[in-house]
């Protein structure tokens, strides 16, 4: 895990780089730049680890560039790819509103690059550039809500999958009960 210059970055990339990011959507350019200067600007090797569960959330983190994995860590000691995270969607977002501590563990898939903002940040933000704060937290709670909804649809896919295992066995009109 390696620091690198927001500007450098910021001048590498482009705006229109950031444009197209879902979680900067519609945010002024201006205040796009300023969330990287004043955040943390992280590159990742694959297979790398940015966080781990159990750690406190007093950050989150935007893909930039590449692709994290979250992984729930498991009872046993392994663990089981919850999400796979590309540029413009957020990490551990939920566990920093929620205040409480990191669930799943982010390991770079390929090499990345993330910003991290710090709740303090966010509070700024509210305070300095409230439209821009609620645009923003639109954009966070419509990647969070298009994660529910996939969630919903694997628990539906599970259970449909449990109830035909598990279903007691029909047995057909007319066939004797007695033997």
């Amino acid at each position: 895990m390696k620091i690198i210059d927001a500007r450098d970055y910021w001048q590498a990339q482009g705006v229109t780089h950031f444009r197209e990011l879902s979680t900067f959507g519609a945010l002024p350019e201006r205040v796009v730049h300023r969330l990287l200067l004043d955040g943390r600007v992280i590159s990742l090797d694959a297979g790398e680890t940015l966080y781990s569960s159990g750690e406190p959330a007093g950050s989150f983190f935007i893909v930039l560039q590449g692709a994290v994995n979250n992984y729930m860590p498991r009872p046993d000691g392994g663990r089981v790819l919850a999400r796979r995270h590309e540029p413009g969607d957020d990490m551990s977002f939920i566990p920093m509103i929620a205040l409480c501590d990191r669930p799943s563990i982010a390991v770079a898939e390929v090499e990345s690059v993330v910003v991290e903002i710090s709740s303090d940040q966010f509070l700024m933000l509210h305070q300095q550039e409230p439209e821009a704060f609620g645009l923003m937290l639109i954009n966070l709670v419509r990647g969070t809500a298009r994660a529910f909804i996939v969630l919903a649809r694997m628990l539906a896919d599970l259970d449909v999958d449990q109830h035909v295992a598990f279903a007691p066995k029909r047995r057909h009109r007319g066939a004797s009960t007695s033997h």
